[in-house]
């Protein structure tokens, strides 16, 4: 039976190579405790040593995949990007602009107060409001008329 907790321990390792979550490196860590404890223990009582190892493995994995979850954030894939300056209202410090085909609020961070048309580029994002850099001159080239 010792066996059998062994080729589970060589399986969740494997699978969580793939998955990157910890817990299945619990039920790893957890199955090759009962496989080695296989070796004192009765076949019959391994299941139990398995069902108390994965219960004694879970506090860590749980606090090893916050702490990593903490630490190393997603990629935001906005961060560069350009966006078009919609609107500028006047006496307000927030821009609309146009940004993967919906319309944004934002804020200038740096850079000449832009007017419609204009492009800018996406610095940071806080929640879904885009703090913005404009370029002097960074202006949407006009369109050529296409002869009728």
């Amino acid at each position: 039976m010792a066996w059998l907790f062994l080729v589970l321990a060589l399986w969740a390792g494997l699978v969580e190579l793939h998955s990157g979550t910890f817990y299945l490196a619990a039920v790893a860590v957890a199955a090759m405790i009962a496989a080695v404890a296989g070796i004192w223990v009765r076949g019959d009582l391994l299941p139990f040593v398995f069902l108390l190892a994965s219960a004694a493995m879970l506090p860590p994995a749980m606090y090893a995949r916050r702490r990593l979850a903490r630490r190393r954030g997603l990629a935001d894939f906005d961060i560069g990007q350009e966006v078009t300056v919609l609107e500028v209202p006047p006496g307000h410090d927030r821009l609309i602009v146009s940004h993967r085909g919906s319309r944004w609020d934002a804020v200038l961070d740096s850079g000449p107060t832009p007017e419609a048309g204009d492009l800018a580029v996406i610095l940071r994002k806080d929640g879904s409001l885009l703090h913005l850099a404009t370029r002097p001159g960074a202006s949407r080239p006009a369109q050529p008329e296409s002869a009728a």
